[in-house]
């Protein structure tokens, strides 16, 4: 039985983008979700996608250092996909966050299931509940949409082109998410702020009473309440992130050519 070199090659250059992606996606990438499923996952997808790109992968260098290099790339495409829709994700955190600090918790640090940094209460919170949203409206399906459709681009990526193009995508991709942490954040952190503003009001109205000592449990239930009335709203949220991760995607997929 002889070995089909292209066809090994084409799985090969998938895994490595695959592995790389699903090391950085969430849903995939979590902590919670075990090595030998990640590394099993990215060998189907390879065995189910190289017959199909075997001939838009090129054929394998005879040299050792661009072999490597078309490696490196394939890694540094898996990567950028991957951690994109994770920062997309973390804008959620980043709310939790600005409500930490505005409840008082910004010091209570947790131990994050998913992720390998520690975060806070609420900034834990949004983000396993923006996680389980992503998923409920098929974004790792459109991750792996997008996998398949990145090897329609015949050969490799250069990673000269890839580092020059992809700084103005990640400049793009920082703003969306300073926007969308600012929408998450704002129903619960704008209650918050009217209720800072009528204690300063209070406190210099009646010096005598110890408005902090006192409004602190006050601003943290009020702050809760804030928080159970804003959450159906993220359910129009997590389809704007949805939509954002997908932007993210295909202006990702044109800077590769395609």
């Amino acid at each position: 039985m002889s070995l089909d070199l292209q066809l090994f090659w084409a799985f090969l250059v998938v895994f490595v983008r695959a592995s790389a992606l699903i090391l950085q996606a969430p849903v995939f990438g979590s902590r919670l979700v075990p090595v030998s499923v990640r590394v099993g996952l990215s060998v189907i997808l390879a065995l189910a996608l190289a017959p199909g790109v075997k001939s838009s992968v090129g054929s394998p260098p005879t040299e050792w250092i661009p072999l490597i290099m078309r490696l490196m790339s394939e890694a540094v495409i898996g990567l950028v996909m991957g951690y994109g829709v994770s920062l997309i994700i973390g804008a959620a955190a980043m709310a939790g966050e600005l409500l930490d600090m505005k409840m008082g918790f910004g010091l209570m640090q947790l131990l994050n299931p998913v992720s390998s940094f520690p975060t806070s209460l609420l900034a834990q919170f949004h983000y396993l509940l923006a996680m389980v949203l992503f998923a409920l409206v098929d974004g790792h399906h459109l991750l792996l949409l997008a996998l398949a459709r990145s090897f329609e681009l015949s050969g490799g990526a250069d990673l000269t082109t890839l580092a020059a193009q992809g700084m103005h995508g990640m400049v793009w991709l920082a703003g969306e998410m300073m926007v969308l942490c600012l929408q998450i954040a704002a129903p619960a952190g704008g209650v918050l702020l009217i209720v800072d503003a009528a204690m300063a009001a209070v406190s210099r109205a009646v010096p005598q009473v110890p408005i902090w000592l006192v409004g602190m449990p006050g601003k943290v239930a009020i702050g809760f309440v804030a928080l159970g009335a804003s959450l159906p709203a993220l359910a129009g949220v997590s389809l704007r992130m949805t939509d954002l991760a997908a932007r993210f995607l295909g202006n990702w997929l044109k800077m590769l050519g395609l």
